[in-house]
């Protein structure tokens, strides 16, 4: 039976293996509702996924006994899917006015080519 692991900070529920930096971030933009851009990849070597689907929206967190951080994609959004928290290796923000910039990158962030 696989199991998550949890540790809870502010209310919310984070994968035991995320980054500290990581989960400092995502609280600060849940309180203040900025609106990023998430980047996976694998947390070992910092190669970003290239994920371009689910990966922009305001941070919200689930209901129920397990709060999990959840990506809404826009105002009118009820809902959103889970954020795999522990697989962040770039948070960005966003915002038409202000421009975009990091909030967070892995050490070994890199979009190279499969190796």
């Amino acid at each position: 039976m696989n199991r998550i692991a949890y540790k809870e900070v502010n209310g919310t529920s984070y994968h035991e293996q995320t980054n500290e930096q990581v989960v400092h971030v995502l609280e600060r933009v849940r309180r203040q509702q900025y609106r990023i851009r998430v980047h996976y990849g694998d947390v070992e070597t910092g190669k970003d996924w290239d994920d371009q689907y689910d990966v922009t929206g305001t941070v919200g967190r689930s209901t129920g006994p397990i709060k999990v951080p959840l990506l809404i994609h826009n105002a009118m959004s009820h809902g959103g899917g889970s954020i795999l928290d522990h697989c962040i290796v770039r948070i960005r923000y966003s915002n038409k006015q202000k421009g975009r910039y990091d909030l967070y990158t892995h050490p070994k962030y890199h979009q190279g080519a499969n190796e």
